[in-house]
């Protein structure tokens, strides 16, 4: 027999060590992801000359945790992808990662970045350099994150994101399709951010926050014109406290307070909304402005009808206690 196939089916989460081996070796192989009562398991095949079996065999051993291997002879073989290319892995020196991790084609790790636990990054995912990756977190393909970044535990980054430097993302937070994260970002814990929404640099926004998309729920954009009409802007130097729910076209070094509401509105440069305030949509506040309660007004507009209504109170008040 002039050749063998080798089937090895090994644990998903440490997968990438024997794509990187077969690609390091210029071996072809094709994988097939199949479930079995212990997990989640791949198949690599590869179809080898007979004179290279047992050093296939023992790089498959050295690069795999108790791999399970079958062996077949067959009698002749046409490579049917010749010169195809191959999308390796790139660890950089002193990179980091667990032997938990899963690691699809095409990503690149930067210097003194770490990966721990059973993190999952899909294809073509760029890790920068210094930047820390926790246990359970899955970021999709095509995502690029910058360096001395912060991804805690169980955070869920979805596809082409662009993430810049000095980003502290916090455990459990869920970033969706298409987001685009400045430099010295921080997102608290468990705060959710759709899909179609660009945060600009120095953004602060609190756990539990939510920043959803002013237009419809659809993960790709026909255009960049159409993301400018429909997609969430946070402007530079914004705060965004805990519980708030926040969309539309928010200006810099805007704060918005606590559990606020800002339903697809326009907030100026500079604005204040108060905690627990909601904005009604379409709603325009005016650079500068601080704004209270709901519907949110001025402080001078919210003072003046309660002093309408306290003046009230006092002439009617005789009418108002005798009314059944």
């Amino acid at each position: 027999m002039d050749y063998y196939k080798i089937i090895a089916t090994v644990r998903g989460t440490v997968s990438y060590r024997l794509r990187h081996t077969f690609n390091h070796n210029k071996l072809d192989y094709s994988i097939k992801v199949v479930k079995q009562s212990d997990g989640r398991k791949l198949e690599f095949a590869t179809v080898i000359p007979k004179e290279r079996k047992e050093e296939v065999l023992q790089l498959i051993r050295e690069s795999s945790l108790d791999p399970v291997i079958t062996i077949a002879p067959i009698l002749e073989y046409n490579n049917p992808n010749p010169g195809q290319l191959v999308r390796d892995i790139y660890l950089a020196p002193k990179a980091s990662v667990s032997s938990l991790a899963e690691l699809y084609d095409g990503v690149s790790i930067g210097s003194f970045s770490r990966v721990v636990g059973n993190a999952l990054l899909q294809e073509d995912v760029r890790i920068g350099e210094g930047t820390f990756i926790g246990s359970g977190v899955v970021v999709r393909g095509q995502t690029s994150i910058g360096d001395n970044c912060h991804i805690g535990t169980g955070a869920i980054i979805g596809n082409n994101v662009i993430m810049g430097n000095n980003v502290n993302i916090e455990e459990n937070v869920t970033i969706r399709a298409n987001v685009v994260i400045g430099d010295n970002v921080s997102i608290g814990t468990a705060a959710n951010i759709e899909s179609n929404v660009e945060v600009k640099d120095n953004v602060r926004i609190g756990p539990l926050a939510r920043i959803f998309n002013v237009g419809r729920k659809k993960a790709e954009l026909d255009s960049n014109e159409d993301r400018k009409v429909i997609a969430t802007v946070i402007n530079s130097g914004t705060f965004i406290g805990s519980g708030a729910i926040v969309g539309g076209k928010i200006g810099s070094k805007v704060m918005i307070g606590s559990n606020a509401v800002v339903h697809t509105a326009i907030v100026g440069d500079g604005a204040t909304v108060g905690s627990g305030a909601t904005v009604p949509y379409g709603r325009k506040i005016e650079s500068g402005l601080t704004v209270i309660g709901s519907p949110a007004k001025s402080v001078d507009e919210y003072k003046m009808e309660k002093n309408l209504m306290s003046f009230l109170k006092t002439k009617y008040k005789k009418q108002i206690s005798n009314n059944p």
